[in-house]
């Protein structure tokens, strides 16, 4: 994952002026893969051409439709990928947290955004140009070799979701997305639903009235215990097991 960013604290806005810019060089993912291989040009290319900008909760990264003239890299916050159907409903694919990239596949692309991207809480994000990537791409082969990476994991996270929407059950689904939500937030054993049960739904290609039977069930089985808005998963082996994750 090309973890390049840096910490850091601005007001809120548009995209910052440049003494509002986390610098790359104090980057919480410094021992990442890009900081470590990378060129040092490379990353100040990166630290000096790179936008930044703080999202709202609500707020859209990108609409459908608009050109894909870079991609975002989430530092903090998460974000909801999702296209409208022509129901009137939306097919939830994603949801990215610090560390992913948002938009990278349409821009590599070089098309237009192929759904949408809306923050679910206050989302800081970096945006890179694409043509500062084909740049990095030429001209770095380490840089060239993180990138190939990258839409490796996007095919391989698209493949996953297909084989689960087309071949699991619900309750396996479920069982599924609350393991990947709760690695998400650390692992630490509870999962805080910062989403509706419409959207979780909607992520696992179910009805809402479905998930909540299945919630249900699970907590009857007492594999998860649910108060309000948070999820404490107390039987981590039988969801491992429901859910058929390799």
């Amino acid at each position: 994952m090309l973890d390049i960013f840096s910490s850091g604290v601005t007001v809120k806005g548009s995209f910052m002026d440049d003494h509002q810019i986390p610098d790359c060089f104090d980057c919480d993912y410094k021992n990442h893969n890009v900081l470590l291989c990378a060129t040092h040009e490379t990353i100040s290319r990166i630290n000096a051409e790179k936008g930044f900008k703080i999202f709202q909760k609500g707020e859209h990264l990108f609409h459908s439709g608009e050109p894909a003239d870079g991609f975002y890299f989430i530092k903090s916050g998460l974000v909801r990928t999702f296209a409208h159907l022509p129901s009137g409903k939306e097919q939830t694919f994603a949801l990215k947290n610090s560390g992913d990239w948002v938009g990278f596949r349409d821009c590599i692309s070089e098309s237009r955004f192929n759904h949408d991207a809306v923050a679910m809480e206050e989302t800081h994000a970096c945006f890179v140009a694409s043509s500062l990537i084909e740049t990095l791409v030429h001209d770095d082969a380490s840089f060239q070799k993180e990138v190939f990476r990258q839409m490796a994991k996007e095919w391989r996270e698209a493949e996953e979701q297909v084989v689960s929407l087309g071949t699991k059950q619900v309750h396996e689904k479920v069982a599924e997305i609350l393991l990947v939500l709760n690695n998400a937030q650390g692992n630490r054993g509870q999962v805080e639903l910062k989403i509706t049960r419409d959207i979780l739904a909607s992520l696992i290609g179910t009805k809402t009235e479905t998930l909540v039977r299945a919630l249900s069930d699970l907590k009857a089985r007492d594999f998860i215990a649910i108060e309000k808005n948070k999820i404490d998963i107390l039987n981590r082996e039988a969801l491992y097991s429901l859910s058929k994750i390799a």
